[in-house]
This record gives C-alpha cells, sequence and structure tokens, in this order.
C-alpha cells in the first residue's frame, strides 16, 4: 500500500517572549513546534527587543522557518494551543501586555489570508523591527507577497526606531 504524503508547505513564525523565563519559553516553544507542527528548517538568533505598543520588560525575539502537512489555518490553531501551553493567558483589553510566548504566522507559502483570526502576511510586520531583523537571517530575499519587497528592503524602510541587541542565544528545541 501507498501512503501518500501531503504536500509541504514553508511558514515564517515570529516568537517572541518578555516574562521569566524568555530562553526557555522560546525553546519550549521550539520543541512543541517541531512535535506538533512540522519540521523547523530555519532558526534565527535571539534579539532583545523593547516592548513594542506598551511599557514592560524587554523581549527576546526570533523568527523560524518551518515545512509542515498542515494548512495555515490548522497551523494557526496549533500555534494558540502552544501559546495556552506555555502560559499565555487571553488578553483582559485591547492594550499589548506582557506574556510568556507569543507565536505569530508572517508567511506562508500557501498564500495570502484575510480572516477574522488571521491576516498573512502578518499586517504589521513591515513596521516592526523586531519582526524584521530575525527574519533577515532566516529569509533576506524572501518578497513580501503584496509590497514585493524583500525583508532588507522593507527594513530599510521601516519607521520604527526600536534598538535590537542580538543576544548570544538560537532558537532552538529544549
Amino acid at each position: 500500500m501507498i501512503t501518500l504524503k501531503a504536500p509541504s508547505k514553508e511558514i515564517y513564525i515570529s516568537l517572541g517572549s518578555n516574562i521569566e523565563s524568555r530562553i526557555e519559553n522560546l525553546h519550549q516553544a521550539c520543541k512543541l513546534i517541531s512535535l506538533e507542527i512540522g519540521t523547523i528548517s530555519r532558526y534565527s538568533s535571539v534579539f532583545e527587543t523593547p516592548a513594542w505598543g506598551f511599557v514592560s520588560t524587554p523581549f527576546y525575539n526570533g523568527c523560524i522557518k518551518i515545512e509542515t502537512s498542515l494548512t495555515t489555518k490548522e497551523c494557526l490553531l496549533k500555534l494558540q494551543q502552544i501559546e495556552k501551553e506555555i502560559g499565555r493567558k487571553k488578553k483582559q483589553g485591547d492594550q499589548y501586555e506582557a506574556r510568556p510566548i507569543d507565536l505569530d504566522i508572517i508567511y506562508s507559502t500557501e498564500g495570502i489570508f484575510k480572516l477574522p483570526n488571521l491576516t498573512v502576511p502578518h499586517p504589521l510586520m513591515k513596521d516592526r523591527k523586531f519582526v524584521l531583523v530575525p527574519l533577515k537571517e532566516i529569509s533576506n530575499c524572501l518578497k513580501h507577497p503584496l509590497l514585493h519587497k524583500t525583508t532588507d528592503e522593507l527594513l530599510n524602510i521601516c519607521s520604527d526606531n526600536s534598538i535590537i541587541k542580538k543576544t548570544d542565544f538560537i532558537l532552538k528545541p529544549l
């Protein structure tokens, strides 16, 4: 009997944590992603970044590229489950807040989505150095499907003037 494998999709995910232990939260997320969603084929360095949109402790941020047979929508549901497992609570209001883990889909080779709970490419990525800097490490030449600019080009025109510091950490499963 021949088993057909579902076509593989590539999904780029931004990870962030600003509740201790930040690096362990990121590593745990990578472990769960590799177990529940697919193979992580690229890992960025970890960058320390200021909280964006609210006052809080700095974040550790990074990006990964995964290969998966799941749809982008299925991937979103799994990422939300992983966030809960690591301790993320439902937001109390409309404001940004501190969190042990934040997992956002940035790009998907499955295409462009505009749904109530999923927009791909991520609508704010072009304005966030904490996404663009690690994304540049793993995929500098990838073009934004709507803006038709590479990650490097987006970074050059990004209005975010945050100071992004590269740490000695890399993303990896625990």
